[in-house]
């Protein structure tokens, strides 16, 4: 018995959750969708994630990808510089932004479709039928989460931080200490949002707590991990 599926309701089949029609009878299992509506899909990834993810997943084309993934990795460039002040002080670096963003856009893009690939792979050898496409597309969505920091946070950050928001020597916590509190702390929101959304994302495909619980941690442990690689990697050389 496959861990996700949906039976048919002429032959009792059953057929991998993203079906339209029946394997065996050719019967619909369910209404078709074509295409992706970007603000509709993040309106309800705020009201609804489960059934988001489901239309993310049953939607034929896989729309925005790729417009996501711009502007994700842009944060992450950021929340990069951010590790870097933090982790090796004030530096010296010989990358110019243009190419320290096509690095992070480059390491995030190959991350996301790697770890859809194994989740694909993986989920095979325990009965779970998935679709690359689908993986891959529901993990770029997780990061969305990261694009409504950017427009929201982001240009707050610089109104009230202005040039000393990338700064030690003063930190933006000795500027204005309550202010950067306050924003770090929405910051962490934004975070435990992700990780809750991407929760929602392996559930979706699994139905299975535990194995969804397991795979964002993996998920985000293994994120955080190449954040802080290209903290060093990118400011570093």
């Amino acid at each position: 018995m496959m861990k996700n599926s949906v039976t048919c309701q002429h032959c009792k089949s059953e057929n991998p959750f993203y079906r339209t029609t029946c394997l065996n009878c050719k019967s619909h299992l369910r209404d078709r969708v074509y295409n992706l509506d970007l603000w509709k899909t993040i309106g309800l990834l705020i009201e609804n994630p489960s059934e988001a993810f489901k239309i993310i997943i049953f939607s034929e084309q896989k729309n925005f990808i790729l417009f996501i993934l711009i502007f994700a990795s842009f944060k992450y460039l950021i929340t990069t510089r951010f590790v870097a002040m933090s982790t090796l002080g004030e530096f010296q670096t010989s990358t110019g932004l243009i190419v320290s963003y096509l690095i992070v856009l480059a390491c995030i893009s190959g991350f996301m479709f790697l770890f859809a690939f194994l989740f694909t792979l993986i989920g095979k050898n325990f009965s779970l039928q998935t679709r690359f496409k689908d993986n891959l597309a529901i993990l770029c969505y997780t990061q969305s989460t990261h694009v409504i920091s950017l427009f929201i946070l982001f240009p707050i950050e610089l109104i009230v931080f202005g040039d000393y928001i990338f700064s030690l020597n003063p930190s933006p916590f000795v500027l204005k200490k309550n202010i950067a509190y306050l924003l770090s702390g929405i910051e962490i929101v934004f975070i435990l949002w992700s990780t809750l959304i991407s929760f929602y994302a392996f559930y979706t495909q699994s139905k299975n707590i535990l194995s969804s619980l397991i795979s964002t941690l993996i998920f985000k442990g293994f994120l955080s991990v190449l954040i802080m690689i290209l903290s060093i990697l990118v400011f570093t050389v």
